[in-house]
């Protein structure tokens, strides 16, 4: 089986709708899909009346704006920029059909954003689809002044920038595509294949070749320290990596706090802002700290110290949410895995989902749960299916990836837990030896059927149920089960776990 063989097979499941108590939930869902159905179908009849009138360029924009074809379960986020430009004015003898286009996409932007209101208004709030139902307006309405500050957007110099991205460019600073934001007479340097040699205090940049630049940080003596808007870095790989490991971790986090909105709650930035109509996007947020190690056994020679033996031979990234820190901030650790098991974006995504979690919502108590231990692991695992699409979006929850594959082949031959057992367990039963990899498949299968499956309409519930697990809320008999927050018993959850799956093994 290989994962492209997962994606095509996507189309042919079929599984009966839940029967859960989120009708709001429900209710905007059908919403959207009333909004992007009901646009299409005006799109694509301008595109014919274009095409009949010759006015074939026209028709052939009409025709870019009509929905993607949906190939798989997966969910699409395309990362928001740090600066907009302001939109150029249109010349004085435009297009009419630019014109029509507006005419249908502006209110379907509008009620969008009326969409995302309502949602943040519910009780309980449903702000992952407020923050989806945004993105949708803002495609539409690119300068709709609300909808930009709601995420996290200001006014800078006639289009918008972030916080951190103005006061980048306050500093003198440019964004250069290869090394991030420099100081603008870097520029030239960089330019000539030159980097900055480490700094030394009272004397002037001393500017060398990029390799030797790069060897002298290749030890951690002296590693490259990068500053994105949400992370601090340190890494002793070459400075061009370090710097495109960052926008990976950015884009991360961008679809991280789209995706999990519903698990964050109260702490999310978006529901702040939806809740204080004059709260500003804030320039000052306290940095998630990472460390990448050149190779695997200087990563495992520094961490042993803080780790102990727990980072063995097949430990692929590390974070501990009571591990030495300051605050709630605590490093994760990655190392450059040149043709591992994993691809370094899988595991970078999954131990920054974990830190994310844990230094965004708010005081944890996850282990005084009765088991549920496993919901950890599998969202860690969930987030492994990150995947970057070649219009610059990402796509989380497809059907891919290695442990997927495996996870597919270990429930075609039994070796799953009955998911009443499965769920009972706590970190040391899910932890131990005979059993670890499986259930991590299983946790990885669990959580994207839970994510994904069922057109989504499962992932509110199984989030209100991830919150009451990290808070620790997770009693026997307290109301507070996975079956309890789906308003599905457990047979019946583990009915239609296997025949989501059911495609891909043959059965």
């Amino acid at each position: 089986m290989t994962s492209t063989l997962l994606v095509a097979l996507a189309l042919t499941i079929q599984v009966p709708p839940p029967t859960t108590g989120d009708d709001v939930g429900r209710a905007l869902a059908d919403e959207s899909r009333s909004l992007i159905a009901a646009e299409a179908e005006a799109l694509k009849a301008l595109a014919d009346r274009l095409t009949e009138e010759h006015e074939g360029d026209g028709a052939e924009e009409v025709r870019k704006l009509l929905p993607r074809p949906v190939d798989g379960p997966g969910t699409r986020v395309a990362p928001l920029p740090d600066v907009v430009a302001p939109r150029p004015k249109p010349p004085a003898a435009e297009d009419s059909w630019r014109d029509a286009i507006a005419a249908i996409r502006e209110p379907v932007g509008e009620s969008f954003f009326e969409l995302a209101r309502k949602a943040a208004d519910a009780r309980p709030p449903h702000m992952g689809r407020a923050a989806v139902a945004l993105r949708e307006a803002l495609d539409r309405l690119p300068d709709h002044a609300e909808t930009r500050r709601l995420l996290g957007y200001v006014p800078h110099e006639g289009g918008w920038a972030r916080p951190f991205a103005v006061g980048q460019l306050k500093a003198g600073n440019v964004a250069h595509p290869t090394y991030g934001w420099v100081p603008e007479d870097w520029v030239a340097r960089l330019e000539l294949g030159e980097l900055p040699a480490p700094y030394v205090r009272g004397k002037p940049t001393t500017w060398l070749p990029a390799a030797e630049a790069d060897g002298l940080r290749s030890t951690w003596r002296n590693p490259w320290r990068i500053n994105t808007e949400h992370f601090e870095i340190r890494a002793d790989v070459p400075l061009a990596e370090a710097i495109s490991f960052g926008r990976r971790l950015e884009a991360f986090h961008d679809l991280f706090f789209t995706v999990m909105a519903d698990a964050i709650g109260d702490d999310l930035p978006l529901a702040r802002r939806f809740k204080s109509p004059t709260l500003q996007p804030d320039a000052n947020y306290r940095p998630h700290q990472v460390i990448y190690y050149a190779d695997r056994d200087e990563y495992r020679e520094r961490l042993r110290p803080i780790a102990g033996e727990s980072v063995g031979s097949d430990s692929l990234g590390y974070y501990d949410p009571r591990g030495p820190g300051k605050g709630n901030r605590r490093p994760a650790y990655f190392f450059r895995d040149v043709d591992g098991q994993l691809p370094v974006e899988a595991t970078l995504h999954h131990e920054v989902s974990h830190q994310l979690l844990f230094e965004s919502a708010g005081p944890n108590a996850y282990l005084s749960n009765a088991g549920d231990y496993w919901v950890f692991e599998g969202l860690g695992t969930y987030f492994e299916t990150v995947t970057p699409l070649d219009d610059g979006a990402l796509e989380v929850g497809g059907l891919v990836g290695a442990r997927l594959v495996e996870a597919a082949r270990s429930l075609g031959a039994r070796k799953f837990l009955p998911l009443e057992d499965f769920l009972r367990q706590n970190q040391a039963a899910f932890n131990r030896e005979a059993r670890i990899h499986v259930n991590y498949q299983q946790a990885m299968a669990l959580a994207v059927f839970l994510m994904q499956g069922e057109e989504g309409a499962l992932r509110e519930p199984f989030l209100d149920y991830v919150r009451d697990a990290y808070r620790g809320r997770i009693k026997r008999g307290a109301g507070r089960s996975l079956e309890d927050r789906l308003g599905i018993p457990i047979d019946e959850i583990e009915r239609r776990f296997k025949a989501f799956y059911a495609p891909y093994i043959g059965g």
